[in-house]
């Protein structure tokens, strides 16, 4: 098959249905004997389908291509804008020609020797894409794509790494992880094998470390939801789709941090439909976050059957404090009135604000060969006074007899 040189050229001036139907009709007449399907399936995404090896691309020469280049996660990645390529797959050879259209959208012509062939290269590409098991699939900007860089980044996460209350940490047991092993259970019982989780407490606690530990230990098919805002994708249309891959993927654990803000007025009833509607979320796990509770809808918040499950990520207690803190600053080996100072002057700090004293009283240790010196400057920079001990207050003893 020979593409006209002009194949793009004499069409990208067009609107989006005439560009579509000319560019048809050109590939039909330089193919009369082959089957051309078309697709604006954005479930059709053969290129990061051939970057994972599922089938190889060859760049044809008779139409100009027009790709641009971007710097992702450290690699230069090649994405056509408007192009023509042939592909290898199973012994098979098919030309794919598409253009963009607009900011997002995009049309794929699959040229083949007939329409079956098409078709099955067509679903495997599609069931490749959105098959989300042993990956984590994120959605942004209205489209899913597969996050090889944060499933890296969570492989080494484990609960059993980070400081959380014992309590905490039981709930997380028994509510969460074990809940995939439980589907006979519910059945038994009658009741929907699936979850709904809040995580809730003031920012820097560990909710997002204790979340991705969470993916990573369950192992099952995962969707991070980054936004729900998108080009010729309303929020309403983007959950359906987030819900809709759920239950293809099944057990599945859906994630959403900062759902008050993710989740606005306009579209709040959609959300709670998807949670609760006629199509069951059967082996789906909802987890979302918060740092702000009493913002959350009452709807969401303290409707049952939607999200049973609290649990609450508050700063440090003391205990807490000293566990985190003990190993890096050195705590045992200075004097327990000191050490005692350190965690007074530390209440009310997150994990986070732990994390800035050690790494500041690090710094400067480097500079100030005093410990104590290091850490009283680095709590002094913080604004965190020396605190001082309450005062026991001596109750006075009744006289017998008196009233």
């Amino acid at each position: 098959m020979k593409l006209p040189n002009n194949l793009f050229s004499a069409s990208l001036c067009l609107p989006d249905n005439a560009m579509a139907f000319r560019i048809a009709r050109e590939i039909r007449e330089a193919a009369p004997d082959l089957a051309v399907m078309e697709t604006h399936d954005y479930d059709f995404n053969p290129i990061a389908f051939a970057d994972s090896g599922g089938c190889e691309v060859v760049l044809r020469d008779d139409a100009y291509g027009h790709w641009s280049a971007s710097w992702y996660d450290d690699n230069v990645e090649m994405r056509p804008q408007s192009a023509a390529v042939d592909v290898h797959w199973r012994g098979e050879i098919f030309t794919l020609v598409t253009v963009k259209l607009g900011e997002c959208g995009r049309i794929w012509y699959i040229v083949g020797k007939d329409i079956v062939s098409c078709e099955r290269f067509f679903a495997a590409v599609c069931h490749w894409n959105t098959d989300a098991r042993g990956v984590i699939m994120v959605f942004e900007h209205g489209f899913f794509h597969r996050d090889e860089g944060l499933r890296e980044e969570i492989r080494e996460r484990k609960l059993a790494d980070l400081t959380l209350p014992d309590e905490t940490r039981r709930l997380l047991q028994a509510d969460v992880l074990d809940f995939f092993s439980q589907e006979e259970w519910y059945r038994s019982m009658g009741i929907p094998w699936k979850r709904g989780i809040i995580l809730h407490g003031p920012p820097g606690n560990g909710k997002t470390q204790t979340i991705r530990a969470i993916v990573n230990e369950l192992n099952v098919a995962t969707i991070y939801v980054r936004s729900l805002s998108g080009h010729r994708v309303s929020p309403e249309q983007a959950l359906q789709r987030i819900f809709h891959r759920a239950r293809q993927n099944a057990p599945c654990v859906v994630v959403m941090e900062d759902v008050d803000s993710l989740i606005r007025e306009t579209y709040r009833s959609f959300f709670l439909n998807e949670l609760d509607g006629i199509r069951n979320l059967h082996g789906v796990m909802t987890i979302v976050s918060t740092n702000h509770l009493e913002r959350l809808d009452v709807a969401i918040r303290d409707r049952p059957n939607r999200f049973d499950v609290k649990i609450e990520f508050p700063n440090p207690n003391a205990q807490l404090r000293a566990e985190y803190l003990v190993e890096p600053l050195y705590l045992r080996k200075l004097d327990r009135q000191f050490a005692g100072t350190v965690l007074r002057r530390t209440r009310g700090l997150s994990f986070a604000g732990l994390q800035e004293v050690v790494r500041s009283t690090t710094a400067r240790h480097m500079r100030v060969m005093d410990l104590r010196v290091a850490i009283d400057q680095t709590l002094e920079s913080m604004g965190r006074p020396v605190a001082v001990p309450e005062k026991k207050v001596k109750k006075s003893k009744k006289k017998s007899g008196s009233k």
